[in-house]
Order: C-alpha cells, then structure tokens, then sequence
C-alpha cells in the first residue's frame, strides 16, 4: 500500500512540476558565463525541457546544457560550498560567482554541474525564487534523470 501512494505522489509531483509555466526567473550567482548582470537580477530565465537546459541571462547570453550531459545537482545552501571549491581549483573563474559564495543568508540554490561539448567539466550556480525552487528542482531531475543532491544546513545544538 505504501509504494502505490509513494508512486501516486511522485505523479502527482511530476504532473505538477510539468504544469508550471516554463521558463522560470531565476538569479544568476556564478559559473561558467562571463556578465555583468547584478547577482540580485531576477531577470535571468531558466528554461527546462526534456532534450535541453537553457539558460537566458538579461545580457542577452544563453547557456544550452545537455540533460543527458549533466554529472550532478545538489540544492541548498551547501551547494555554494561545493562550487566554491571548483573556484579554488580554478574551474571556475568569475566575480560574480565570488559574491555569491559568501551570502549566508537561507536562499534555494542550485548547482548544476556537467560537461561540456568540449569534454570540460563545467558548473553554474542558480538561485530560485521561493515560489518555484521545487517545480525547478522537479522539472530537473525529471530531465536528466539524476537525483538531487540536498545539502542541508546544520543546526547548532541547543542547551538549557
């Protein structure tokens, strides 16, 4: 009985999921493009569909990611950490990722890691509106096939 209710939620979830309207404003943190767009610009579209990824920054660049070429996605606010050891390695080489990697405040971010067309492993770091992060991260994991990673805050122990 509980696999049957767990499959009809996963429908229901993934009916849902593909019933919002596409694409999504999103904030660029970081990553592989270059821009000059405020890290706080909601003005950025995410567009999911089953054969790409694409990315719409408000400068006009696109960013078009192979679901099948996609290796991990982690959410939460650990997910600027794993991207900010890419930047100590060098991957990735940009301001805009640097002010987002600071940023301590609880916010949905997404990190979509994959290779690229040349071979190179490549990342980006998106923020979700709150609104919208599950239908994101559904319509992600729906794409590629991958499970996201949750990467969850650690609570300090209380005392009395």
């Amino acid at each position: 009985m509980k696999s049957i209710t767990s499959i009809l939620l996963c429908i229901i979830v993934s009916s849902l999921a593909l019933a919002q309207k596409s694409p999504f404003q999103i904030r660029y943190r970081g990553g592989t493009l270059e821009t000059k767009v405020s890290k706080d610009d909601w003005d950025n579209r995410l567009t999911i569909l089953s054969d790409q990824i694409l990315l719409e920054l408000k400068d006009g660049q696109k960013l078009s990611i192979d679901p099948k070429k996609v290796t991990y996605i982690s959410y939460g606010p650990a997910a600027t950490r794993r991207v900010a050891t890419w930047v100590t390695l060098g991957i990735l080489v940009s301001p805009v990722a640097l002010m987002g990697l600071f940023n301590k405040s609880v916010e949905h971010y997404i990190s979509i890691e994959y290779t690229s067309a040349e071979g190179k492993k490549e990342g980006i770091l998106l923020q979700a509106h709150k609104d919208n992060y599950r239908n994101v991260l559904a319509m992600l994991r729906g794409a590629t096939g991958k499970e996201i990673e949750i990467e969850k805050k650690s609570k300090p122990n209380k005392t009395d």
